[in-house]
């Protein structure tokens, strides 16, 4: 790949070459709607056809390096060995969240979890909890859709209060801790008020749960308003409401329903947020790159290094986690064919939506604390500045090379094909503007770099801190929210499922590949000078950045007072934290 001449294929003095080893890349490269082993009926559950396309068959080259190999397999061996010991100490132990708590917390192998700590410090189901801690505990709660695994969801409410809290409006008004006396309409008219809806998880099936949560800006911080959930019991559903001054009883309900809330959103993070929109989505995305823009083309190796391993790394999930008697048949809660089912029903109505677009129609940029919002628009910026100057220089500022570009242009028409089953189909990509502009292409491969960077780490690399506690955010609850228990410990998953879940987090979040912008040595020998600089420039944008956020992370920190509310940092979108691609 090194010395590889960089040419639009317009001013490629080598067509036939150039074409010809297209042709071969073509052979090994092609699209596929894959069944995922699932019978005849269960495709038609799924609706197969509407799941995002991958690459059919492995090329050699696309194989992981043999050091990438020997670390992934000696971590997986010994997590796997450490929750096969841990089992076998714990066997005929009740598994409780206290002994959940007491294994962080003494001397062992693995770093306690931010949602362990956060509960632990925040005295979560004691009685002893004050109401500080009950306070902090609700703006964790409220943070992690902000600062979570899954960031994207939350949007302003806007014109009426969402349905599903209209039966509840005087329970949930009625001195609650956090509206200061105002009504949701109010906080509505204010631009206060927001939303996070889950209800997509039910798949309209109405015997799965629909929880739908609303937050309100309270002293300059997200806190909880109430979570509904639909129920067998009755057609309106349930709702459960914060209050600081409440009784055990209904505190612990409260609490239930945080848990539950967050287990059916890690059932979205895992489907549609991790596996079905960052790698599935990107692994069709880099079949059409390799099928249509030759070797010798300077988008081909400005891409290249954001899909290094990826479909190394989609393969050993198709074939270790979803298969019958995978991790998310056994450990979680949605199980594979729904899993997939929720894919591909997203699929029906996915649109180009770039961050700052989703930011704005979601009405989510003035949500005080919302760092990921910052952090990635300022890495969002970084890409776009480095892609302009990219682009800019190799088509000569005009527009018109963009437009006779044919391998561009052929790679844009696979984008957006319609897909097919049988046959050779597209991506079906909706909304991905036409590539006849630079501006368009800029922002075309701004949004698919940024996908395999920053939308996947800060999907991918956090969920260790987040899933290795299931009170904090379970994979898999045991019971119904209308199982009234005793306690909390009934709902957890056993412990057998934790360190099933810790060895997977845990191998999830190895870091095998390079940070943002540093690329390895085999994708800048193979650009020219002019892109060697680019990439240079760009390293020096992203350095800047980890100054900032670096900052205002300290900022955090001395500004916290431990006798009133204190703020969280966010370093998942540090450039350091961020990989080039999604290999992992």
């Amino acid at each position: 790949m090194g010395n590889t001449p960089v040419t639009l294929p317009q001013d490629d003095e080598q067509v036939d070459t150039r074409q010809r080893k297209l042709h071969e890349a073509r052979r090994k490269y092609e699209l596929e709607q894959h069944k995922f082993g699932l019978s005849a009926v269960q495709q038609r559950l799924v609706n197969i056809g509407n799941l995002p396309p991958m690459l059919s068959k492995l090329p050699p080259e696309e194989n992981q390096s043999l050091y990438y190999k020997i670390r992934f397999a000696a971590q997986y061996l010994f997590y796997a060995l450490y929750a096969l010991f841990q089992c076998l100490i714990g066997c005929g132990r009740q598994w409780t969240i206290d002994r959940m708590i007491q294994h962080f917390k003494f001397p062992c192998l693995l770093k306690e979890p931010k949602g362990c700590e956060v509960w632990r410090k925040t005295a979560i189901n004691r009685e002893e909890q004050t109401e500080l801690q009950r306070m902090q505990a609700d703006h964790w709660f409220a943070w992690q859709r902000l600062n979570g695994v899954t960031r994207n969801l939350i949007r302003r409410v806007e014109g009426n209060v969402p349905l599903q809290f209209s039966p509840f409006l005087k329970t949930i008004e009625r001195n609650h801790p956090y509206l200061t006396g105002r009504t949701l309409q109010v906080h509505i008219e204010q631009n206060t008020l927001y939303v996070v809806n889950l209800t997509e998880v039910a798949l309209g099936e109405p015997t799965l749960l629909a929880p739908v949560s609303l937050f309100v800006v309270f002293n300059g911080m997200l806190m909880p308003v109430a979570v509904w959930i639909n129920s067998m019991d009755n057609d309106i559903g349930q709702v459960s409401i914060p209050n600081t001054l409440s009784d055990n009883e209904r505190l612990r309900h409260w609490v239930k329903t945080r848990i539950l809330f967050n287990m059916l959103e890690a059932q979205y993070h895992e489907s549609v947020t991790h596996l079905g929109f960052t790698h599935i989505l990107m692994d069709g995305v880099s079949v059409c790159m390799h099928r249509n823009l030759s070797k010798r083309h300077p988008i081909y190796k400005i891409l290249l290094p954001h899909f290094r391993y990826m479909h190394a790394i989609n393969i050993a999930a198709r074939d270790d986690l979803l298969p019958p008697g995978g991790y998310i048949e056994k450990d979680m809660y949605i199980r594979r064919v729904l899993m997939l089912k929720l894919i591909s029903k997203h699929n029906e109505n996915w649109v180009y939506d770039p961050i700052q677009t989703s930011l704005e129609n979601r009405g989510a940029m003035d949500i005080p604390g919302y760092f990921f919002k910052d952090d990635a628009l300022q890495l969002e910026g970084a890409i776009r500045q480095f892609v302009h100057q990219y682009v800019t220089h190799y088509y000569k500022n005009d527009d018109r090379n963009v437009q006779e570009d044919g391998e561009i242009q052929g790679f844009y028409q696979e984008l957006t094909a319609a897909r097919a089953m049988k046959g050779y189909g597209g991506c079906g990509m909706n909304g991905i503007p036409e590539i006849n502009t630079m501006e368009n292409l800029i922002d075309v491969l701004t949004y698919f770099i940024y996908t395999c960077s920053v939308e996947h780490s800060a999907t991918n690399f956090p969920q260790y801190e987040q899933y290795a506690f299931p009170p904090n955010f379970a994979a898999l609850l045991h019971g119904q929210p209308e199982d009234e228990m005793a306690d909390l410990d009934a709902s957890m998953p056993s412990r057998k499922e934790m360190f099933s879940t810790i060895k997977i987090m845990k191998v999830l979040t190895l870091v095998l590949t390079n940070s943002l912008g540093n690329y390895e040595s085999v994708y800048t020998r193979a650009m020219d000078s002019f892109g060697r600089n680019c990439v240079a420039a760009f390293q020096q944008h992203l350095a800047a950045i980890q100054n900032r956020i670096n900052n205002r992370n300290a900022d955090i920190m001395a500004r916290n007072n431990p006798n009133q509310l204190q703020e969280y940092q966010y370093e998942w979108l540090l450039p350091k934290n961020v990989l080039n691609s999604i290999s992992i």
